[in-house]
């Protein structure tokens, strides 16, 4: 079951921006993005990249490894 963890206040990340943190020994990306927020692992799921390195456009980010691109909404 999913719990509540807070990371960060809204103001902490600049819209559109991202930020990473370490939760329960994970690391995930806080994406903050139109007035919402969205988070993921930290990890590419195509090579185990750092999926928080890549560039940010719009609600795509990109790996920095390959280049796939990932709709934060949706993984």
């Amino acid at each position: 079951m999913s719990e509540f963890v807070r990371i960060a206040g809204v103001a902490d990340i600049p819209d559109p921006g991202k930020q990473l943190f370490e939760v329960d020994e994970r690391i995930v990306v806080l994406f903050h993005v139109a007035g919402e927020f969205y988070c993921l692992d930290d990890v590419c799921t195509h090579d185990g990249g750092p999926l928080g390195e890549g560039a940010l456009d719009g609600c795509a980010i990109a790996c920095p490894r390959h280049g796939a691109k990932f709709d934060i909404r949706t993984g």
